[in-house]
């Protein structure tokens, strides 16, 4: 009906009213047909994901082949009949069974962890609303790996963003990346971060350039490794036609670079003949995912530009490492308070929450004696065993202060899991929650 009246109004030189635009063709999510360039897993004893459809191709199966002529257009889940073998059926992959599937260069997130993560994250966002201004959710992810959280967190957002329009083909952005020489203009090209000129008189990035502005979640996903992250790219637009590939934009280079280029973008000046200094950039994110080799170094960049009240999620292989950022974020006095550790991976330990935190030494001579001093908010819960280092006293949710810190540093670090808790759901996740720091509560204190 909107066709028509926009067929209509064309024909008799007026624009249809506002209520009856119709708006750029999106993403086809009827996910019941299988179109050209879908990737179906076929359901059989070992399940097999085929490779993107195209006419005039197929996919060897255990026992014969199945011709991609035969797939198109058919509803998933009918029976296919393959060439030389028997019928099978085929349906679209679910996210699990897509990141499972995929080929890889470097080992996933799998979804049972991807999941728990988001989870943790605790992320929340609201439809878009025509005519409202809202500064959007930014959620930084450093260190894109395969793409599986990519995927996680692109999904969670989705419903702040409206339906994307078509993606910019792939060739158009590999002709821009082969003439790219300096590494951050690759990275903004592959976030589709284009000046005006580089795509000009093409409506498909036009369009695409067009519904970028109006997003009201995106995720920044960073990664040191261009081969790593092309390839991420590719797995995040081949799930479901790419239906929250619009959510996310790539950036190739440090993440500490990454941040020092995107906190010059954001500060503002008192105009062009202003002689006052650019104002410091504030504060954009709400989410920050560390997941890359000595991530710990990399809290202290994060934190500027971390909201208050915003999550940092930290993921290493070692709870010891865990231990490595308390101590970083204790000694440098950072404005975190950590609010989780758990223990992810497959088995009885999957979602095992850890307890992570220095314990004050009252008598040297006996060890059991030793009282914990720590500026997370306390679970409520009692270990009763005879081996436990530390008994848990009353503790704030406020920072520890010079005065909190004995004059003789004989504290040691603790790490061990609790018990009598366990979330349902390798490697360990640290979720730590900006807080307001001092020169915050100087300003705010300011008239």
């Amino acid at each position: 009906m909107d066709r028509l009246r926009q067929f209509i109004g064309r024909a008799l030189g007026f624009s249809p009213p506002k209520a009856f635009r119709y708006f750029t063709p999106s993403v086809d999510t009827n996910f019941s047909i299988f179109r050209e360039g879908d990737r179906a897993i076929v359901l059989s004893k070992n399940p097999l994901l085929t490779k993107p459809l195209t006419k005039g191709h197929q996919t060897d199966v255990r026992r014969g082949a199945l011709q991609h002529d035969n797939i198109i257009g058919k509803r998933v889940r009918d029976p296919i009949q393959a060439y030389k073998g028997p019928e099978y059926r085929l349906s679209l992959p679910t996210l699990e069974e897509y990141v499972l599937y995929t080929p890889r260069l470097v080992t996933p997130i799998y979804a049972a962890d991807a999941n728990l993560i988001v989870s943790l994250l605790d992320i929340h966002v609201f439809p878009p609303t025509e005519g409202e201004k809202r500064t959007p959710l930014e959620i930084l992810e450093a260190g894109t790996g395969h793409g599986s959280l990519t995927l996680h967190l692109a999904r969670a957002i989705q419903a702040a963003n409206s339906n994307p329009p078509p993606l910019p083909t792939r060739s158009q952005v590999q002709i821009l990346l082969d003439r790219s020489i300096r590494p951050h203009a690759e990275a903004e090209v592959r976030g589709f971060e284009t000046d005006s000129g580089a795509l000009d008189g093409n409506p498909i990035q036009q369009q695409w350039d067009t519904w970028r502005a109006t997003r009201g979640a995106v995720i920044h996903t960073v990664d040191v490794s261009a081969k790593f992250s092309a390839h991420a790219e590719k797995i995040v637009r081949g799930f479901r036609r790419g239906i929250y590939a619009g959510n996310v934009d790539f950036h190739v280079g440090h993440v500490e670079d990454w941040i020092a280029e995107q906190m010059r973008r954001r500060q503002t000046t008192g105009g062009l003949l202003s002689l006052q200094k650019p104002k410091k950039a504030e504060p954009f994110l709400s989410y920050a995912i560390l997941d890359m080799p000595s991530a710990h170094l990399r809290i202290p960049h994060v934190t500027p530009i971390l909201r208050r009240d915003g999550l940092l999620a930290v993921f290493m292989p070692s709870v010891t490492q865990i231990g490595d950022c308390v101590q970083l974020i204790r000694q440098q006095r950072l404005p975190f308070i950590l609010e989780r550790a758990v223990e992810l991976g497959m088995g009885l330990s999957s979602g095992r929450l850890w307890d992570v935190r220095f314990a004050l030494k009252k008598s040297r001579a006996d060890p059991s004696s030793w009282v914990e001093k720590t500026a997370t908010e306390s679970s409520n819960y009692q270990e009763d065993h005879a081996d436990d280092l530390c008994q848990h006293i009353g503790a704030d949710d406020t920072l520890l202060t010079s005065e909190d810190l004995p004059k003789e540093d004989n504290s040691v670090l603790v790490c061990r899991p609790k018990v009598g808790q366990r979330i349902v759901g390798g490697g360990f996740i640290g979720i730590w929650r900006r807080i307001e720091d001092r020169s915050d509560e100087g300003r705010s204190s300011d008239p």
